[in-house]
């Protein structure tokens, strides 16, 4: 006996929204658009809800069948698939096997709307906002919700079909091939949360007249920053400014202890021992001073620590605390001591981890950044700190108008 109208309003009432008959199947209307689930769609998603398997929130499978919700790096859905077409398909050599990047299987969106409130974060995707999408007569009801899958599937007896790993790993190698013929990059969505991540502010601020003029440099490593879309590529073009500095403020401290010992009043250049001792405070200095002596002395130089340790509260008040409890940054612990005695050396050792994991990738080591695996939200909230500091050198660092 094939579904009635109270099976098929059950399924979607997780979209709060009226269900109506439709020739063989049923309809919703949202605003100017009409959406269709067919009879047999609706039969073939019963038959398959015992079996379907969420391992993840943007991740289905039954035996033969798996899909994930993937993202569009900087371009839309629209430059992978071919005009006029609104599913991307690949099919092995013996033609058992199909691949497909395209709107939601009928089977997924179902899974979604088939509960009694549907999350909050996925209600973002659905239709019920605006429709952004083109108007189409009696849309699939897969295309209710603004995401896009990739999907793979197979004959459900085979090993590779009762595996859920291995058809991920396929859905991943087909998303490779995509992005080497495409020149786009596609990725694997985590979660419903959000997965793009600005470095500007979220609050706009007035701004006065300039009094200063900026190193021009500078400028442009922090317009880099905001105006990228990669969370590693914002991060590193902010520490670079910080980088900026590494050369002055190393020669100014090395210049400091050289003046010292020359305007001593024993000094003298016709004396050995002290000419010994001048050698062996540069040597000693040139083999002490890495890049996070460096960053430790940039810090030092540039930064009062109460106006470290104020932004710091600032933004745990505001945020949550997160800075002064312990975290696990990329293998790591951590938990920024804001006294006096250890706030610099502990921000600067925060900083250059972080930095460290974005640049090396060696294989086995645990301190490395792996995008699209969840580090993100993690680097949102640490890259906020070197955008105060960024924001502050190229403040400092500039230099007065005169009229």
């Amino acid at each position: 006996m094939p579904p009635d109208l109270a099976t098929a309003q059950a399924v979607l009432r997780g979209l709060s929204i009226d269900v109506t008959e439709q020739g063989d199947g049923y309809a919703v209307q949202l605003r100017d658009q009409r959406y269709v689930l067919k009879m047999e769609e609706l039969e073939f998603y019963l038959s398959r809800k015992s079996e379907l398997r969420r391992i993840s929130e943007t991740q289905l499978f039954y035996p033969g069948f798996y899909e994930h919700v993937v993202r569009f790096e900087g371009v839309g859905p629209r430059r992978v698939l071919r005009r006029g077409d609104d599913i991307y398909t690949l099919t092995s050599a013996d033609g058992l096997t199909r691949i497909e990047i395209g709107h939601l299987s009928t089977v997924f969106c179902l899974s979604l709307t088939d509960v009694d409130r549907i999350d909050s974060e996925l209600r973002r995707f659905s239709m019920i906002s605006p429709n952004l999408g083109r108007r189409r007569d009696d849309r699939s009801i897969g295309e209710i919700f603004r995401l896009t899958s990739i999907r793979v599937i197979t004959a459900p007896d085979t090993a590779i079909g009762k595996s859920q790993q291995r058809l991920h790993e396929l859905a991943e190698a087909a998303l490779f091939h995509i992005a080497f013929g495409q020149g786009v990059s596609v990725s694997f969505t985590k979660s419903w949360e959000r997965t793009y991540y600005w470095l500007g502010r979220k609050e706009t601020e007035d701004v006065q007249f300039p009094l200063r003029t900026y190193n021009s440099e500078l400028v442009g490593y922090y317009n880099l920053a905001l105006a990228s879309d990669s969370l590693v590529l914002g991060y590193l073009a902010l520490y670079q400014i910080i980088e900026y500095f590494y050369t002055s403020v190393s020669e100014n401290a090395l210049h400091e202890k050289v003046q010292e010992q020359l305007v001593s009043p024993d000094f003298a250049h016709t004396k050995p021992k002290k000419l010994r001792d001048l050698i062996k405070t540069i040597r000693q200095f040139d083999a002490r001073i890495d890049e996070l002596s460096a960053l430790k002395l940039v810090l030092e130089t540039y930064f009062e620590k109460a106006v470290l340790r104020q932004w710091i509260e600032e933004y745990e008040v505001k945020h949550g605390p997160y800075f002064t409890d312990e975290v696990t940054l990329f293998g790591s612990s951590f938990r920024l001591d804001s006294s006096d005695n250890a706030i610099i050396p502990n921000l600067a050792s925060r900083i250059y981890k972080v930095r460290n994991a974005l640049v090396h990738n060696k294989e086995g080591e645990i301190s490395r950044f792996v995008p699209y695996t969840g580090q993100e939200e993690v680097l949102n909230k640490e890259v906020q700190i070197l955008l105060f500091l960024a924001e502050q050198l190229i403040v400092k660092t500039g230099k007065d108008i005169t009229w």
